[in-house]
């Protein structure tokens, strides 16, 4: 705790530093994404230094004005490449690591690690304790990640010195460090209570060192901005690095495992950063990074509940297993269809119309269709479950609703069930150029899904005999994402291709798109509503659990209303279920729920 007293007192500076670092280098992924430039092996010449042609900026591109320019990206990637795409700002240092496998990955470990770092300082020793597990493996796997490039800058700018191999090298002897620091202060923290376990002075130590690492390469960038400001060479001179196009990550030909990495580091460290809220308030359970694992863990651990105890089943732990399932099948089927079907996320009809890649792109086509549509089932399952025993939950507190509150609630319930039964149709019923008529389906499907799930949520709201101001706070982002998106989307279905005869909309597939609707607006609508849309247990308002017991005995009857002589000499298997809804306070039935697991 000693150690810590700088740290303290330097956190109010070093806090809102860390987090414009985070943001700087956030601000480069979506130019990464969306902004490819050309490379050395790509680069043509003719075009790029035609002197009739003026610069590039990016911002005409996303405004989709046609005008004749001097293609995009003839510079090459370099350093501030955000600056370049939003504001047309240049750098004399190019970078010739890929795009895909390499920058896009290694700015988001770098966000990541950030995020750690502010949480870590914010909570003090605890949070140093707690972010440990995830900080130093990230922080090694950040570390080499840059071997197979470390020929680059800054080892370039200074004659081939060995500078990133010295710094990964310190990185991972660090993280060995720090692990065994983690180690020992986990031996020494016993049976202490959770909110009493702290960091020692290794671990410190570790944090503090890595921390300073990784920021060095910001800190270098800025300073080499700062003084090449309003650098524009020639066009004869401004094209891209020699190497560029032929390093390791180039190499690996699947450009977008790199792009995938980046998405679920963003939201794993975006769903970890409300487990700090989900502790604050006291339900830990309600994180994905809860001391019992994920919510589909807890299940899986214990499918078949044993008999002749009582459970304290919570509803919201199979809605939260509904959407983690959903996540994985998501993971999954990007990775399959980067690995053997990358062309359609260049040539896809969704694309076409709505001017981006969505979430249903990566498991609209064979091979990862035929995986994820298993795992869809499961999801239903699940999402059927949760349906059953907040129905209990709903009956067993009928006496405290009003008439209104009890039917909507049970019918948005029986909804949300029936269409989760449905909703694996999307991967039957396609989005393809071959057939417009099922694509209208196919998207009209996904829209009623946004619908239906507000409904089932807002049944939750709407039962509540109270709301803290945060569920008030999410739940009015959330209606607003989802009547917006629909709105977006039928404008742009009614825009594509409106001249068009349907039989003819394949035609379509090989031209720019130009969805009325820019497609920065809608992309934040759509995924903005599936990152709300995984906040749902975090901010779900607070209900009890369902208290069960399960009983089988060979000696009851089979039916339980059959009196006859006959009928009760029958030594056949029986199970019957006893529910009700426990009175006592939620957070009290959590931490117990917790003990017991």
């Amino acid at each position: 705790r000693q150690c810590l007293l700088p740290m303290k007192a330097l956190k109010f500076v070093i806090v809102p530093t860390l987090a414009i670092f985070g943001l700087w280098n956030l601000s480069k992924i979506p130019a990464y994404f969306e902004f490819r430039p050309m490379n050395n092996v790509t680069y043509d010449a003719a075009k790029c230094e035609n002197p009739e042609l003026d610069h590039y900026l990016g911002v005409h591109q996303l405004l989709n004005q046609s005008i004749e320019l001097r293609p995009f990206g003839c510079t090459g990637m370099q350093n501030q490449w955000n600056l370049y795409v939003m504001f047309g700002i240049k750098s004399p240092f190019k970078l010739f690591s890929d795009v895909e496998n390499f920058l896009i990955p290694h700015c988001a470990m770098g966000v990541v690690l950030e995020v750690l770092l502010i949480l870590a300082l914010l909570q003090g020793s605890r949070g140093l304790y707690d972010r440990s597990k995830f900080f130093l493996p990230l922080a090694a796997v950040f570390a080499i990640h840059i071997l197979p490039v470390a020929k680059g800058a800054p080892d370039s700018m200074a004659g081939g010195a060995p500078i990133n191999e010295v710094l990964v090298a310190v990185i991972l002897v660090v993280c060995l460090v720090g692990a065994k620091g983690m180690r020992d202060d986990f031996n020494n923290n016993g049976q202490m209570q959770p909110r009493e376990k702290h960091a020692g002075a290794t671990l410190i130590t570790a944090w503090v060192v890595i921390g300073i690492l990784i920021n060095i390469a910001p800190v270098g960038e800025w300073v080499l901005m700062i003084s090449n400001w309003g650098y524009d060479p020639p066009k004869t001179e401004d094209h891209p690095h020699p190497e560029s196009g032929s390093d390791f990550y180039a190499g690996l030909k699947c450009p977008w495992i790199g792009k995938i990495a980046c998405m679920f580091l963003m939201l794993s460290v975006f769903m970890y950063g409300f487990e700090i809220y989900a502790a604050a308030r006291g339900e830990s359970w309600r994180s994905p990074f809860s001391r019992n694992g994920p919510a589909i863990w807890q299940i899986f651990q214990e499918p078949a509940p044993g008999t002749d105890r009582w459970l304290f089943l919570r509803p919201e732990t199979f809605l939260e297993a509904t959407g983690e399932c959903f996540v994985m099948c998501m993971g999954v089927s990007w990775v399959i269809t980067a690995m053997f079907n990358p062309g359609i996320f260049q040539d896809n009809i969704l694309r076409s119309i709505v001017g981006y890649n969505n979430l249903c792109v990566g498991f609209d086509s064979p091979p990862a269709r035929y995986v994820a549509m298993p795992m869809l089932v499961l999801q239903a399952v699940l999402a059927s479950r949760y349906s059953y025993l907040d129905t209990i939950r709903l009956r067993g507190t009928r006496d405290q609703l009003t008439f209104r509150q009890f039917w909507f609630a049970y019918c948005s319930n029986w909804v949300f069930a029936l269409h989760m039964m449905c909703f694996p149709m999307l991967l039957v019923i396609t989005a393809d150029f071959m057939s417009w008529e099922t694509t209208k389906i196919h998207l009209l499907l996904f829209m009623v899904t946004l619908v239906i799930m507000w409904m089932m949520i807002a049944g939750n709201v709407y039962e509540a005999p109270e709301l803290e101001l945060d569920t008030k706070i999410w739940f009015s982002f959330f209606t607003a994402h989802t009547f917006l998106l629909p709105v977006a989307g039928v404008i742009n279905v009614l825009g594509f291709g409106k001249d068009v005869p349907a039989d003819q909309i394949h035609l379509l597939r090989y031209e720019k798109p130009h969805p009325p609707v820019p497609w920065p607006i809608t992309a934040y609508l759509d995924y903005g509503w599936f990152l709300l849309l995984l906040l749902t247990v975090m901010f779900l308002p607070k209900a009890p659990p369902v208290k069960t017991r399960f009983h089988c005995s060979y000696r009851d009857s089979c039916d339980p209303e059959d009196t006859s002589e006959e009928y009760s000499q029958v030594s056949t298997p029986t199970i019957s279920s006893m529910h009700s809804v426990s009175s006592f306070d939620s957070d009290v039935i959590g931490k117990k729920v917790d003990s017991d697991a």
